[in-house]
C-alpha cells in the first residue's frame, strides 16, 4: 500500500526549487529585493509577476506591492545582480518602521522556452527582515532574519551573512 501512495504524494508536491530565499540589500537607503545567485537564476533570470511587502503578524495585509501583470506593464526578468527597490513604481510606499518585522514575497516563473508549453515553472522568493537606523546617518538598513523562529512582537534574530 505504501508503494501506491508514494507516486500520488509526489504528483501533488511542488517541483524542487519552487520556493527560495529572496535576497535583500540596501539601495539608496531603502530595501531592495532580489533573487539568490544560483546556476538557474544566472542562466535564465526569473520573470517577476509581482512583489509584496507585508508586516509580519498583521494578517499578511500588504504594506506595499507592485504587480507587473497589469495592462501596459512589463514583467521584468530579474538576474541575481539586480533588485527591485521598495517603493519603486506608481504605488506610494509608507516608511518602514524600525522594530517592526516584514516579509517580502517575489512571485514569478522561469522563462521556459517560447512555443513549448510546460517548461516555465513557478518560482516564489521570500524572506523576512526588519530595518535598523544607521547611527548618525538618518537612513535605515534592512537586516535579513529567519521567518520561522522570530517572535512577532520583537525584531527577529539576525542571520549570518550568506544565509
Amino acid at each position: 500500500m505504501v508503494i501506491l501512495l508514494l507516486p500520488m504524494m509526489a504528483e501533488g508536491s511542488q517541483p524542487h526549487g519552487t520556493y527560495q530565499r529572496a535576497k535583500i540589500q540596501a539601495h539608496d537607503g531603502v530595501p531592495c529585493f532580489g533573487v539568490p545567485d544560483t546556476r538557474e537564476t544566472r542562466a535564465a533570470p526569473p520573470i517577476i509577476a509581482g512583489v509584496t511587502v507585508a508586516e509580519v503578524g498583521m494578517g499578511h495585509q500588504p504594506v506595499w506591492q507592485r504587480i507587473f501583470l497589469r495592462e501596459g506593464s512589463t514583467e521584468p526578468a530579474l538576474p541575481p545582480d539586480q533588485c527591485l527597490a521598495y517603493g519603486a513604481g506608481e504605488a506610494a510606499a509608507p516608511t518602514l518602521g524600525v522594530g517592526k518585522r516584514y516579509q517580502v514575497v517575489l512571485s514569478g516563473y522561469t522563462p521556459g522556452t517560447p512555443g513549448r508549453e510546460g517548461e516555465a515553472q513557478k518560482r516564489v522568493f521570500n524572506a523576512c527582515f526588519h530595518v535598523e537606523e544607521v547611527a548618525g546617518k538618518g537612513v535605515v538598513e534592512p537586516v535579513v532574519s529567519d521567518c520561522a523562529t522570530a517572535p512577532s512582537s520583537a525584531p527577529p534574530p539576525v542571520l549570518p551573512a550568506g544565509k
